[in-house]
């Protein structure tokens, strides 16, 4: 169950990245502040990152 969270998570954050590149604006908005939109994909993408962590230490672990 919790692997299934974890892919859930990162399609989730990919599918935010990927349509802040298609959206084309100047300011993202993480958690109701206005940022800029480099550093919001940047926090998108180590969200994406430490989940992806989670993922393969948990699938080392069980197999």
């Amino acid at each position: 169950m919790r692997k299934s969270i974890s892919i859930i998570g990162m399609l989730l954050a990919l599918v935010i990245i990927v349509s802040s590149f298609l959206k084309n604006e100047d300011t993202g908005q993480f958690f109701g502040y206005e940022i800029n939109i480099w550093l919001y994909r940047l926090i998108w993408l180590a969200l994406f990152g430490i989940i992806l962590n989670g993922y393969l230490k948990e699938s080392k672990n069980s197999g």
